[in-house]
């Protein structure tokens, strides 16, 4: 049927294990798949059964090096689409514009708000740097993301034509256990991310100050590790609590489970996120969501259903949504369940698969 190119990180986390699935469902399907890694994978898998694999000669795909290595490839497997995403986005999508491969894909999972919120960079760069992508992106023929507001903001920001970007969001494994009922969970929330300043954990501290006056036995457990950390640990210090929120510094993904097994509640802080993979992660557990009005949440989250929007801004807002979901928890955690297997388990792979035959290819 032909041969696809996916440059990609290595499969562990989230995003790259969707492409996994997604190469696999292609696979199963006659077609012919090209892996290409950034991390400098040393233990790269063989090739069999119409997968190959290669990685990139530099950790972070972005020099000429690295350009010419997949020129090599891209002119020996004459593939009919290059998909990318991550830091290879720009070497992947000149080099298959120059080889005229047909069909040229950039999956966009990153809000430009978000990455200007995280950024050191002044604003003259910011906006180089996004000129930049307009002027490439231009050489894509398609695009994916995986929120509806990401989509939004695309057409917006980067002035790519509706039509040419389609949503498909991230999807897991399914649980093979039973999840952890109400009475076996320790009475914990928790937050799931790197320590950024656009992941508001800052918000996320002072609103639980102000919980513990009338939730005084819930505790908050901090997972990841950033630029961040030191100031928010001061900052836990000056409220007074040291003995209720514990950072646990940055988890292998395998394990992130775990933490949402146990918490009766995951808090989604962020002030920008394009999707919140934590937010899945945590509706696998069937553990119910609190997230902010940002452009990924608004098409995970069910309100009064499997979790609650919440302005930490606004005083006891985390007290009152927390108290609504804690009453009738069971309710809110069957419907988490429910909405990770209908949108959100690997299971629904054909339906995408249908999707980038129906929308995007030109074979």
């Amino acid at each position: 049927m032909g041969t696809i190119l996916i440059s990609t990180s290595k499969f562990e986390t989230a995003i790259p294990n969707y492409f996994k699935y997604l190469g696999e469902e292609f696979r199963d399907n006659n077609f012919s798949i090209i892996y290409v890694f950034d991390g400098q994978i040393k233990n790269i898998p063989p090739n069999k059964n119409k997968i190959k694999y290669f990685t990139y000669p530099n950790k972070r795909p972005t020099k000429l090096k690295d350009f010419i290595f997949l020129c090599k490839i891209i002119k020996k497997e004459k593939p009919f689409l290059c998909i990318s995403n991550f830091g290879s986005t720009n070497i992947v999508t000149i080099a298959s514009f120059i080889y005229k491969v047909p069909n040229r894909l950039n999956y966009i999972h990153t809000s430009s708000q978000q990455l200007d919120m995280d950024s050191n960079k002044n604003y003259i760069y910011n906006m180089f740097f996004r000129f930049r992508k307009i002027l490439i992106f231009k050489m894509n023929t398609h695009f994916l993301t995986n929120s509806n507001k990401m989509s939004e903001m695309i057409t917006s920001v980067f002035k790519i034509k509706k039509n040419k970007i389609s949503v498909l969001p991230y999807l897991l494994e399914k649980k093979k256990k039973a999840k952890r009922n109400y009475k076996i969970r320790e009475r914990k929330i928790c937050i799931v991310g790197r320590l950024s300043p656009s992941k508001g954990h800052k918000d996320l501290l002072y609103s639980f100050a102000d919980c513990k006056k009338k939730l005084s036995d819930l505790k908050l457990m901090i997972v990841g590790d950033g630029p961040e950390e030191k100031n928010l640990k001061n900052l836990t210090k000056s409220l007074d609590l040291n003995k209720d929120v514990e950072f646990l510094g940055a988890i292998p993904n395998k394990n992130i489970g775990k933490i949402f097994s146990k918490c009766l509640v995951s808090v989604s802080s962020s002030k920008s996120e394009a999707f919140g993979i934590v937010n899945i992660e945590s509706l696998k557990e069937g553990t119910p969501i609190i997230c902010t009005e940002t452009e990924g949440s608004q098409d995970i989250l069910k309100q009064g259903e499997n979790g609650l929007t919440v302005d930490l801004t606004k005083k006891n807002d985390l007290y009152k949504k927390l108290f609504l979901i804690l009453k009738d928890w069971e309710y809110f955690s069957n419907n988490a369940l429910n909405t990770f297997d209908t949108k959100y388990s690997k299971i629904n792979i054909k339906h995408h698969f249908k999707k980038f035959i129906d929308d995007i290819l030109i074979t």
